[in-house]
């Protein structure tokens, strides 16, 4: 049986488990590394002599590895944060798969514009997603604009194209705003129960699940596993 881990910080509401075994067709041997702080977390290297074949990595943790690995890819130096990592000989290689999914999904977006909310490790992915297709976009964070929930989105989202507002705030910001209705709110947050009056809003809503998922697609090519 594959064994496969998340490493993170409360992370109990983690689908990942469900989301490997539905692109494997098998079950998968899934543990969740939940710790508090960096310092109780054992080197890399010793972690993949427990057996694991893959290594993910959440909040908030993506930033914390990057002397403990290898990375092959300008654009994953780039955003300075990894998700994905697998042993090679003495060697941890690393990678970020969001970026990969975020950029496949972004792609299919046509007449929009882009709005984020946050400026954490998922929001770097989007605007370096962005500025490689050459999309203009927007970025709104509590340091520079204050209380997220007491902005008038109409000043920030275009009345002619569709607007793409991607929640990249953490678990603790919730979202209680109003928005145009021509807005699709992105949520990264997904499983996120307060968040579950959004989806009845006037606007249209929409789980990070998707991103989930490819990214999940992307981390088993990286890891050289592929559906039975």
């Amino acid at each position: 049986m594959l064994k496969l881990g998340l490493l993170g910080r409360s992370i109990k509401h983690s689908r990942s488990k469900e989301m490997y075994e539905k692109i494997l067709g098998e079950t998968v041997d899934y543990h969740l590394l939940d710790y508090d702080t960096y310092e109780e977390i054992p080197r890399i290297k010793n972690l993949f002599t427990q057996g694991f074949l893959g290594l993910s990595i959440t909040y908030p943790f993506k930033k914390s590895f990057i002397d403990q690995v290898v990375i092959n890819d300008d654009v994953v130096k780039k955003i300075g944060a990894i998700n994905c990592m697998k042993s090679e000989g003495e060697y941890v290689l690393a990678t970020n798969t969001d970026y990969l999914a975020a950029k496949e999904i972004v792609k299919t977006f046509t007449n929009t514009e882009f709005l984020i909310l946050g400026s954490g490790n998922m929001s770097n992915v989007f605007k370096i997603v962005f500025e490689e297709l050459g999309l203009t976009y927007k970025v709104l964070f509590r340091k520079s604009h204050g209380d997220l929930n007491l902005i008038n989105y109409e000043n920030y989202c275009s009345s002619e194209l569709k607007t793409v507002l991607i929640n990249c705030c953490s678990r603790e910001f919730i979202f209680n705003s109003k928005l145009p209705t021509n807005v699709l709110f992105w949520d990264m947050n997904y499983s996120f129960s307060p968040h579950n009056h959004l989806k009845e809003a006037r606007f249209d809503y929409r789980e990070g699940t998707d991103l989930l998922s490819l990214q999940a697609s992307f981390a088993l090519s990286f890891w050289n596993i592929s559906p039975i």
